[in-house]
């Protein structure tokens, strides 16, 4: 089975730069516009399930891909919800280094639990619809974690910078999930499929 891993589209915050970690940001035109383009790369792949973040930002992606899938129902789970950034959250990037350098990053959720959280609810699902491939909406510091793990260290969290709407593939297979591809625009995804 696939899934296919969806960071939701951009945001206002996005564009300035902003931690937007549990702020319940909505999209921005962009955003509903990558998520149509994500809708219609994921056409062919006769996904039947859409499980996503409880945050707007994902949710209201997650309904745009659903849309366009004859309304198929979307399942919302807490433990898709972007990683907590504490004091950091609607900051600047800029001004995140600047404060980085203070040690306050203890008010965050750590990795280590952002990614168990990540992998053990893609793994509930994958085991739920082991049948069908799915279609999970989350952000991008929980996704870059979940790259992370599946990498072993090579991508993700500290290393890849995940586009607005950018589509991760990964396999479930012998009850173990696989990352297949990452980071691709829904048109590398159309090309890929």
């Amino acid at each position: 089975m696939n899934i296919y891993l969806i960071r939701h589209g951009e945001t206002d915050w996005n564009l300035i730069g902003k931690v937007q970690g549990r702020e319940d940001i909505p999209l921005n035109d962009t955003g509903k516009s990558q998520a149509k383009k994500c809708a219609i790369a994921l056409q062919s792949t006769g996904i039947k399930t859409i499980i996503s973040s409880p945050l707007k930002r994902a949710v209201e992606t997650a309904n745009i891909i659903a849309n366009i899938h004859n309304g198929m129902e979307v399942i919302i789970d807490e433990d898709l919800i972007e990683r907590d950034f504490g004091d950091l959250s609607g900051m600047t990037y800029d001004r995140r280094k600047y404060f980085d350098t203070f040690g306050h990053e203890e008010t965050m959720e750590s990795l280590d639990k952002l990614s168990k959280r990540l992998i053990d609810c893609i793994q509930r699902y994958a085991i739920k619809y082991l049948d069908q491939d799915i279609v999970m909406i989350s952000h991008g510091a929980a996704i870059n974690s979940v790259i992370m793990v599946l990498s072993d260290g090579e991508k993700g969290s500290g290393k890849t910078r995940l586009k607005n709407a950018c589509i991760s593939i990964l396999t479930y297979e012998d009850k173990g999930l696989q990352l297949d591809s990452f980071n691709l625009s829904p048109e590398e995804l159309a090309d890929k499929i």
